[in-house]
């Protein structure tokens, strides 16, 4: 977390979702939703109490409050599924890792492992990556799973498409391994 963050009384939606590393669309979601409590200025604009998105920060990680974090990777690149299993499991936080290779195969396998983060490709055979992560948003009890996609072919419409879906952000292939072990706070 960025130390002038934690000195400021209230953030701007920018500023959580840097803190975050999120898209601020993502932030302005979990506002509305009643996840992330905001304030709201007589401008009509949000702000959020440093405290506040502490808080939210320490739950939104399950690792250390539900047990080990649980990672469903879908991707039909199976050399992606390999890297990105080996990344997970061969660290030093517990991480339980399950793959799919297509969307139809990650909607059997959210129900059965609940993941806690699905780690989405975009394209893949039969289904896009974002009418996968559409279903999984709108499935009873699974609202709050973390979506994270990934895209070799990442453009602005994409992940305009990809984050009105819900996911929470997108990330380009090949995966930034820092920036993925941050949004997974497996690293500071």
């Amino acid at each position: 977390m960025n130390e002038d963050y934690k000195k400021q009384a209230y953030l701007t939606p920018n500023e959580v979702a840097q803190w975050m590393m999120v898209s601020p669309v993502t932030v302005r979601g979990w506002a509305q939703r009643g996840l992330l409590q905001a304030e709201v200025t007589p401008g009509g604009h949000r702000r959020f109490r440093s405290q506040e998105v502490e808080r939210f920060a320490r739950q939104w990680n399950p690792v250390g409050n539900k047990g080990p974090l649980r990672v469903l990777i879908v991707d039909d690149d199976r050399g992606v599924v390999g890297f990105l299993r080996e990344l997970l499991e061969g660290g030093d936080a517990a991480v339980v890792v399950e793959t799919a290779h297509d969307g139809f195969e990650a909607g059997r396998k959210v129900h059965t492992f609940a993941p806690s983060v699905v780690l989405l490709d975009f394209m893949m055979p039969g289904i896009k990556g974002s009418e996968v992560c559409r279903q999984i948003k709108q499935l009873p009890g699974l609202a709050e799973v973390r979506v994270i996609a990934m895209s070799g072919y990442l453009n602005p419409e994409t992940e305009a498409e990809l984050l009105a879906a819900g996911a929470e952000c997108c990330l380009t292939k090949p995966i930034d391994v820092s920036r993925l072990l941050k949004l997974l706070m497996l690293e500071a």
